[in-house]
């Protein structure tokens, strides 16, 4: 992904410098988005566990 930001940004800075910034936006967007995901199902992955024991 970091990749893809990297290339995206370098290949059309020269030419089309406001698609180049949509793109680069687009992708911090996206690994913000997934990070944020991420965490969620962490901390409900944790709850469940915190839960087992006293259901037992």
């Amino acid at each position: 992904m970091f990749a893809f930001l990297v290339f995206s940004g370098v290949s059309l800075y020269f030419r089309y410098m406001r698609l180049a910034l949509f793109f680069i936006c687009l992708t911090a967007f996206f690994l913000l988005s997934m990070k944020i995901a991420k965490q969620i199902r962490k901390n409900r992955k944790s709850k469940r566990r915190m839960l087992l024991p006293l259901s037992m």
